[in-house]
């Protein structure tokens, strides 16, 4: 990442937004339950590029009141050659991920998986004088299983970059149904953050507390919880639209830190987005 001395508080406080509220689901179940490809143990092939809008409330670094709302481009993709496989989906918390299909049966799928993961905090102004916090990459497996109409998956990742040195842990279940051609879908999940992640992204060590305003911070472990409804509705062959609500909790690990303006439990989205499939 760039630089961030030019770049102003309400930049900073947007590109935190986005850390704070990135989706405790893996990318290849949600993809599959809006799509609904969840019967494939594989991952596909395709490629899809579109416009979306979003709006949602989340916690900040500089504003007391943490709305937000903004266009972006959906950029999402995946390949699988062999078991090797390379996935892209832009609203998962792992901006690209690459992995192996290690075993594979008729209900059961694990996944050796690596990629980077949790945004990196590049700070100016009134945060000038803490120390970046870059992007981990994250190593480890990840299950999925199919259980009726039912999907649950559950992964297991440690930074091996050695930035945080933390280990991630996730759980879900989610479901889709069809009406007509509008695919309905839900998932529910909790995701576990160890106090080294935590740590490393919100705490403040002894040589930032004395050379900046900001009190000496070491949080601990923390769960979150997070809940999402969508529909996907095939416009044509190709253009695809998509609609996506998530209600996640925010732990006190994450809102007790001193570099939060706003100290908000909870955080909520609504995205929707057109996009064409190639």
């Amino acid at each position: 990442m760039t630089s961030s001395q030019n770049i102003p508080k309400s930049i900073i406080g947007g590109l935190l937004a986005l850390f704070v509220s990135t989706s405790v689901f893996s990318a290849d179940i949600t993809h599959a339950l809006r799509n609904n490809t969840q019967d494939k143990a594989t991952t596909e092939n395709y490629f899809e590029l579109g416009l979306g809008a979003g709006i949602g409330r989340a916690p900040s670094l500089t504003d007391d009141d943490a709305t937000w709302a903004a266009p972006y481009w959906v950029i999402n993709g995946s390949y699988n050659w062999n078991g090797l496989f390379v996935e892209k989906y832009g609203e998962s918390s792992d901006p690209i991920l690459l992995g192996y299909n290690a075993y594979e049966s008729e209900d059961w799928s694990l996944d050796i998986i690596i990629g980077p993961n949790f945004s990196g905090l590049h700070f100016d102004d009134k945060f000038e004088d803490l120390d970046d916090r870059n992007s981990s990459t994250m190593f480890g497996g990840r299950l999925t299983g199919y259980l009726g109409d039912n999907v649950v998956q559950f992964s297991v990742k440690h930074d091996i970059s050695g930035n945080s040195h933390g280990t991630s842990a996730s759980a879900l279940v989610g479901r889709n149904w069809q009406v007509r051609n509008w695919n309905f879908h839900s998932l529910i999940g909790l995701q576990f953050f160890d106090s080294r992640i935590n740590d490393y992204y919100h705490g403040i060590n002894d040589a930032e507390a004395s050379r900046t305003e900001f009190t000496r911070y070491n949080p601990g472990s923390n769960f979150n919880a997070t809940a999402e409804v969508g529909v996907t509705y095939p416009v044509t062959e190709n253009w695809v639209f998509r609609s996506t609500a998530r209600f996640s909790t925010v732990s006190d690990a994450d809102m007790d830190s001193p570099i939060f303006e706003t100290t908000s439990s909870t955080r909520t989205s609504l995205r929707t987005s057109i996009t064409y499939v190639f």
